[in-house]
């Protein structure tokens, strides 16, 4: 379990960022972290895999605590993160060097390094990358690569701080896909960072943060409803309306009624649910 108790952090001369979480994260489960700007989300992502330490509680992955030095490596080797932007962490010239750089770093064979990136470059459809600079890449194509390194290195719990801004729905769908490959095939934990209701609906549980602290905990029906309660803007409804038709058809029909959503764009998503096609996930 990564697990974090009642954890406190400010950045030297500045306020208090982080203010008393508790939260855990089961392996094979999916925790949505959310919150507008300056809510604390990034910080917490870098405390979650040890980049930063508390200044008060802790973080453990298991019997590890990210604030021991001598464990750092296996906190880097059981939690991946990945960041909102990809030019922050590419380091290699060509896409399958960068996702066998961590592969390298953990001291695997020549042989595993190759088949981790060819199982990387197939499961995320980025073959045609393969020898492709990363210089040359869009931004998309950047923020692909980076999810496909972590994935290669097989953490017991990654990070995504905002990884799907980036990209298109086709891409999105690739990554998705790749997430549910990995966490079937390994039994990884997730912590997704993002307010893309999309996302968060991929998710078991909701934490939503509000300056530093977690003003919502449970799951992701009761977190509608808090947003609406809250006032906050509930972008990205229109495309959760097809999967809450199936699941909780209650909630599509509340949905209707919030005044955050035009009619035109309900209406809009229940007719394409009236004719049976539902689309694919976007």
């Amino acid at each position: 379990m990564l697990d974090v108790q009642n954890i406190r952090f400010g950045y030297p001369g500045g306020p208090e960022v982080i203010s008393g979480i508790t939260l855990s994260l089961e392996r094979g489960s999916m925790l949505a972290l959310v919150g507008g700007n300056g809510s604390g989300k990034t910080t917490l992502a870098r405390l979650l895999c040890g980049l930063l330490k508390p200044t008060a509680g802790t973080v453990n992955v298991g019997d590890v605590d990210t604030g021991n030095p001598d464990r750092i490596y296996d906190v880097r080797r059981r939690v991946g993160i990945v960041f909102q932007d990809p030019d922050d962490q590419i380091v290699e010239t060509t896409v399958e060097r960068e996702i066998g750089f961590g592969l390298r770093n953990l001291g695997l064979d020549v042989s595993e390094v190759e088949r981790r990136v060819d199982q990387a470059l197939d499961v995320f459809g980025i073959g045609e990358l393969r020898k492709r600079s990363c210089n040359l890449l869009s931004a998309g194509e950047k923020q692909t690569v980076t999810v496909a390194s972590i994935y290669a290195m097989r953490p017991d719990y990654i990070i995504l701080d905002e990884s799907t801004s980036l990209l298109d729905s086709v891409s999105r769908r690739k990554l998705i896909g790749a997430l549910d490959h990995l966490l079937e095939e390994t039994g990884a934990g997730l912590a997704f960072i993002s307010m893309r209701l999309e996302d968060v609906w991929l998710c078991d549980r909701v934490l939503f943060l509000k300056d530093g602290a977690i003003g919502f905990d449970g799951d992701k029906v009761e977190f509608l409803r808090y947003l609406k309660g809250q006032g906050h803007p509930l972008s990205g409804m229109a495309h959760l309306a097809r999967e809450l038709m199936d699941s909780v058809p209650h909630i599509a029909g509340e949905m209707a009624e919030w005044p955050e959503l035009s009619s035109a764009t309900v209406s809009e998503t229940l007719i394409r649910l009236g004719g049976g096609d539902k689309g694919e996930r976007t």
